[in-house]
């Protein structure tokens, strides 16, 4: 559309010409009128089509995939208190937080390989002597399933506390995804220790 409007100002200063000659001091001002103008024309559809260009830039950069982090779920609080514990290791950093909030930053040491932070906030039930004990446990039997959970719920939509299946001991929270034709709901069981939420593993049994 923008050469078309280029091509139409030419054929306007030929005819102009071809019409009304060149032989006075008044035609020549007509077209050097026509030209600043053509050339004012030239330069707006220039501008535009650097707009344009930018423009569909933009788009394309909105369109492409973006690396998804979990602990980029978390509002900007919750975010400042993550990286505190990981300068500090104090778990007291967590008091604040949710059940649903600690599964997120469980779902996050995950898939960056923190197993450190995986091991401080799972619930140890009695069942193992000591952190090494937990430790070797959640990389034998936990980290296995819990990648492909994490890996399977990135860009969930919905995330909430199931209030009908808590107790007063404890929280049971579920976690859904749906992506076209994929659809899948994940429950998970945190209970409080030492002041946090701490996630129980294995799968969710209900009861």
């Amino acid at each position: 559309m923008f050469k078309l409007a280029l091509r139409f100002c030419y054929v306007t200063i030929i005819m102009l010409v071809i019409l009304t000659g060149c032989g006075n001091d008044s035609q020549t001002e007509t077209i050097e009128q026509l030209q600043t103008q053509l050339s004012e024309r030239e330069d707006y559809v220039a501008q535009l089509t650097r707009d344009n260009q930018a423009l569909r830039a933009s788009i394309q950069q909105l369109q492409r995939p973006q690396t998804f982090s979990y602990i980029e779920q978390l509002d900007e609080v919750a975010r400042g208190h993550y990286q505190a514990f990981l300068e500090t290791k104090d778990l007291t950093h967590f008091e604040s937080f949710t059940s649903a909030e600690m599964f997120v930053v469980f779902l996050h040491s995950v898939v960056t390989g923190e197993d450190d932070v995986s091991t401080s906030i799972l619930y140890n039930d009695g069942s193992f002597a000591d952190v090494s004990d937990l430790k070797a446990y959640y990389q034998e039997a936990v980290f296995r399933g819990y990648i492909e959970t994490a890996l399977d719920f990135r860009y969930f939509y919905d995330l909430h506390v199931d209030e009908t299946q808590s107790r007063t001991d404890k929280d049971v929270v579920k976690m859904s995804v749906k992506f076209e034709l994929f659809s899948a709901t994940h429950l998970v069981e945190l209970r409080k220790q030492d002041g946090i939420w701490k996630v129980v593993a294995g799968p969710y049994r209900e009861g």
